[in-house]
């Protein structure tokens, strides 16, 4: 009890010194930062509170950071004025809800996209931060963990996706390791390509890498087969998603949110410097490590203590 006391504690700490940051007087700095984030329920809550801390960390005292809360329907008209009084020099969206009210208000000052499943291949001229984790931050994991893995599997959409695959491409080549894309642009064509390799790959030499967020893996149709079939072939399988850890993926990089929030910061800062500089939609490599010891146990793999401290997060057996 005195746990769940001291964290609503501090999410409300965070979201008080963002409204004091929001109340700043009209006229101040034309340098402020704007910051619409959703207004949610646990957990997700905490989620955009540590990001909030992260860009006032960056930002504050420097700049202004003025927050903005938004519920399911917000008023495009209200937010307009608030914006219109505010002023700022640039605006950090968090999630869809603000982002879509945010352009639905017509404004031309320079938006950093945060917290929403976004690429330079759906956003080609957008500044900001995806949810798609870098592959080669997976890859290296990977290797820390078997390094006498040499192929990596995966299915993905090429209508969202394609730009992510190229990038693995890359990541893996420098790596040493071969990566083996199928394309799936639909739930059943994914269906037949994990299928096809959870027959045909060698649990000796290969792992399933899984794109988080992608529309491929489905949550309640392919994701239990995936972790059974695996399960039985002793097939590794990695992700950028917590939540398939804990369904039985060996390990997954999932966001830290301060240090997103300080990296959106950051491209507020450079967007600041020059309006105009050309950016795209990076990828996340703000992220923790989770690893799932009962699945890590079953693949027979050595968790020293050393690498054990390589990881944020440990599921216990």
């Amino acid at each position: 009890m005195r746990t769940i006391r001291s964290w609503r504690r501090r999410v409300a700490l965070v979201l008080l010194v963002a409204a004091m940051a929001g109340s700043v007087a009209k006229g101040s700095s034309p340098r402020g930062v704007a910051v619409l984030y959703p207004e949610t329920t646990p957990p997700y809550r905490a989620v955009f509170a540590e990001i909030l801390s992260g860009i006032q960390q960056r930002l504050a005292p420097a700049h202004a950071v003025r927050s903005y809360p938004l519920g399911e329907s917000p008023e495009t008209a209200e937010l307009r004025r608030w914006l219109d009084q505010q002023a700022p020099a640039v605006v950090i969206t968090l999630g869809r809800g603000p982002t879509e009210a945010y352009e639905a208000t017509g404004r031309k000052t320079p938006q950093v996209i945060g917290a929403l499943d976004v690429s330079p291949q759906t956003r080609p001229f957008a500044t900001g931060v995806g949810l798609a984790v870098d592959p080669g931050l997976l890859f290296a994991t990977l290797q820390l963990l078997a390094p006498e893995k040499r192929r990596v599997w995966v299915v993905y959409n090429p209508d969202r996706d394609r730009w992510l695959v190229e990038r693995a491409k890359a990541a893996a080549a420098a790596l040493h390791l071969t990566l083996l894309p199928l394309e799936a642009p639909d739930l059943r064509t994914a269906a037949q390509q994990f299928l096809y390799i959870l027959r045909t790959a060698d649990p000796e030499t290969d792992a399933l890498w899984l794109v988080a967020d992608s529309g491929v893996v489905d949550p309640e149709a392919i994701l239990p087969v995936i972790i059974e079939q695996s399960w039985n072939r002793r097939l590794w399988v990695f992700s950028g998603s917590l939540l398939h850890v804990k369904h039985g993926v060996l390990f997954a990089l999932y966001p830290d949110n301060n240090r997103w929030g300080q990296r959106l910061a950051e491209l507020a800062l450079r967007v600041m410097d020059d309006p105009a500089a050309r950016t795209d939609i990076e990828l996340l490599r703000a992220v923790k490590r989770a690893l799932n010891l009962r699945v890590a146990f079953h693949l027979n793999l050595a968790v020293t203590t050393e690498i054990e401290r390589q990881f944020d997060l440990v599921l216990p057996p």
